[in-house]
């Protein structure tokens, strides 16, 4: 149980402000999200945004949460501001070619980090939980601008994998990395995050502890991926 906690927690992108109020609608505009990775049965589960305002103590108290669903752990965890889409199989699955990630919607490229380690993995004797054997620990990643000033993020990926630069124009569903374990990650997956003009976090799962209105083209069933197209 206890490797399990870590590595579910151990995931972080770049923390501005916390997840917009819940029940609160933020006009889209035209915005409308596909399901970052194609290969849909790459991916084993979801670990989602925590709407609970609270935050908890260290230890047992970083599993107290609550997801667009209104569930706890293992469905989220305390202050997590992203969609954790996890690597079905692990690194043994990285290993055979892992998962390509793709842009979710049109949009310019505003930031990249590559070159480094991608294989941080969960370390229970490790006081932050994760290892990176050593190496600088930052994640490699991307950042893409939409219309209405809106950004999604696409953190803990390969090394070497990113596909796009600074100033390029993306369209819905061009690759722009491969699912890795770089950074504060404990195990390959990818940190999918949604985020206002602002730099507020917002979680594109509609439900009864998030907003009323979905931001993927086609949020789908509970607990299934989103829809792959970008427009509904």
């Amino acid at each position: 149980m206890g490797w399990l906690i870590v590595a579910l927690v151990a995931c972080s992108a770049p923390k501005e402000t916390a997840p917009v109020d819940t029940g609160v609608p933020i006009p889209r505009g035209a915005l409308q999200l596909g399901f970052p990775v194609p290969d849909r049965d790459a991916i084993a589960t979801l670990v989602g945004v925590d709407h609970d305002p609270v935050v908890q103590s260290s230890g047992i108290g970083g599993l107290v949460c609550t997801d667009y669903e209104g569930r706890g752990f293992p469905h989220c965890y305390d202050e997590h501001d992203g969609s954790d889409y996890m690597l079905d199989g692990g690194f043994d699955a990285m290993d055979a070619g892992s998962a390509v990630v793709v842009a979710a919607a049109d949009g310019v490229v505003v930031a990249t980090e590559d070159g480094h380690y991608d294989r941080c993995h969960a370390d229970l004797s490790d006081p932050s939980g994760v290892s990176c054997d050593g190496n600088d620990g930052v994640a490699n990643s991307v950042t893409i601008e939409h219309e209405g000033g809106f950004r999604t993020l696409y953190w803990h990926l390969m090394n070497g994998s990113v596909a796009v630069a600074v100033g390029a124009s993306v369209g819905c569903g061009d690759p722009v990395g491969v699912i890795g374990s770089s950074g504060y990650s404990s195990a390959p997956h990818l940190h999918f995050e949604l985020q206002d003009p602002d730099g507020v976090v917002i979680d594109p799962y509609a439900g009864v502890a998030s907003q009323p209105e979905t931001w993927w083209a086609e949020q789908g069933e509970v607990d299934a991926l989103p829809g792959a197209g970008c427009a509904g």
